[in-house]
């Protein structure tokens, strides 16, 4: 006689994983749903039930507007910088012979350290008139004292978040490099192709995940940023730097308007999960079709 040991469905093992998402990503959502409905007072503890109210009120406010620009503004100044930047950042790193990993741990340290306290850094290079930009940038383009400057208070911000994105987009590339079989690069040296050939023919192609996933982040990171925001400008001046994270903060936080900050959470939300899908379903299907020719 047999002994017949009964193996749990495969459907049982994912229960523990299904009630953490529910506990730690659906429920949160739907707080955020329930209370974008109400005028919820915490001090007071009261809750009026507004319907769309707070969606009118805050979809149609001119701090919004602003914010959502600003926001958009930011990403455009950030992403294709950080990529383009990180991309040459690694293969610069991915050819040398020796001190390849001390460079890495170089680039790394951005993301290692905490942006709130690297950001207090920053707005002292920025300061006007005796801060380091100032005193090189500054002379050389003409522009001074960039934080109180409503054109330059942005661009400030994005260095800072570009500087910060640069040290895990280059970790990224080069995972990607070092997967990159170095018989076609040699099979294609061998042909005569050349740096560029191999590169845009054999390096790029390969590298097709790797970008996605840097570009799904890095852009996620731009529409959600806050720290440098709030260190270095406060989303000043006359809301020039104002993005939607630090305008969720302001409301919800500073002046406790739950119910705004309610909408505006869900309005980011939104927005990272419709650019994410448009990348995905754009540049990632579009290598996904090239890596299976």
């Amino acid at each position: 006689m047999t002994l017949r040991i009964r193996q749990p469905r495969a459907g049982l093992l994912l229960v523990p994983a299904y009630v953490l998402l529910a506990l730690t990503v659906v429920a949160p959502v739907l707080v955020v749903i329930v209370l974008s409905l109400f005028d919820y007072d915490p001090l007071l503890g009261t809750a009026d039930f507004v319907a769309l109210d707070n969606f009118g009120r805050v979809l149609s406010s001119d701090e919004f507007g602003r914010a959502l620009v600003n926001t958009a503004i930011y990403l455009i100044l950030t992403v294709p910088v950080t990529l383009t930047a990180s991309m040459l950042v690694a293969l610069g790193i991915h050819s040398l012979s020796w001190g390849g990993t001390l460079w890495r741990n170089v680039y790394f340290l951005p993301v290692a350290s905490t942006l709130a306290a690297m950001a207090v850094a920053w707005r002292w290079l920025f300061y006007g008139g005796s801060g380091v930009v100032d005193a090189t940038v500054g002379r050389v383009l003409g522009v001074e004292d960039w934080l109180h400057s409503t054109t330059l208070a942005l661009p400030a911000v994005a260095v800072v978040g570009t500087w910060e994105n640069v040290g895990f987009a280059v970790v990224m590339f080069l995972a990607g490099l070092s997967a990159v079989p170095p018989q076609l690069l040699e099979a294609a040296r061998l042909d005569g192709a050349g740096a560029w050939s191999r590169f845009w023919h054999v390096t790029w192609p390969a590298l097709g995940p790797a970008v996605v996933f840097t570009l799904i982040i890095t852009t996620r990171n731009a529409l959600k940023v806050f720290d440098q925001v709030r260190v270095m400008t406060e989303g000043g001046p006359v809301n020039s730097s104002t993005t939607l994270s630090y305008l969720l903060w302001e409301r919800g936080i500073r002046f406790l308007d739950v119910g705004g900050g309610s909408v505006i959470t869900l309005v980011l939300l939104a927005l990272i999960l419709g650019v994410t899908a448009i990348q995905l379903g754009t540049v990632g299907l579009r290598w996904e079709r090239a890596g299976t020719r």
